[in-house]
């Protein structure tokens, strides 16, 4: 069984993960550009977990209530299926190059998406809604800015 506590812990680890990753993969590559926008996704990050560390502290007890009630651990064991939303750490030497970095990174991000979407059918309270859909926003538009990153690479490549 999950506690909103627990599931913000989840939430933090995640945020945790992609900021470690981002400052890593910092020393990894050579363009300036991709270096800062790096550093910038790496302060998002630890942004995002500041957010969550709040969200948890903000939780009231019926919403722990709620949660153990509705979001026993078969409800979100079954919805999380086998994914394990970037837990673990990555090996850069595993990484060949900075498209594999960049797709890394997409899929950091979208990990984040999944579960803040997941998460955010069980939130009640308004405030945390908001914060939950401001990062869920800020997460989207870092797989854009990757994408965006990719398919420029790709255009370069291709001419």
């Amino acid at each position: 069984m999950f506690s909103a506590s627990e599931v913000f812990d989840i939430a933090i680890q995640l945020e945790e993960n992609g900021e470690r990753f981002y400052r890593k993969a910092v020393l990894q590559v050579r363009d300036e550009d991709l270096r800062e926008l790096l550093i910038w996704l790496a302060e998002q990050e630890m942004h995002h977990r500041e957010s969550f560390v709040k969200m948890k502290s903000d939780v009231k007890r019926a919403l722990e209530d709620r949660w153990a009630e509705e979001a026993s651990g078969a409800i979100l064991q079954s919805a999380m299926g086998e994914h394990g939303f970037s837990l673990d750490e990555v090996s850069f030497s595993s990484i060949p190059d900075v498209t594999a970095l960049l797709k890394v990174a997409i899929g950091f991000e979208n990990d984040g998406i999944v579960f803040y979407e997941l998460i955010r059918s069980f939130v009640d309270d308004a405030a945390t809604l908001i914060q939950l859909d401001r990062i869920i926003q800020e997460e989207r538009a870092h797989v854009r800015l990757f994408e965006e990153r990719l398919k420029s690479m790709e255009t370069c490549v291709a001419n």
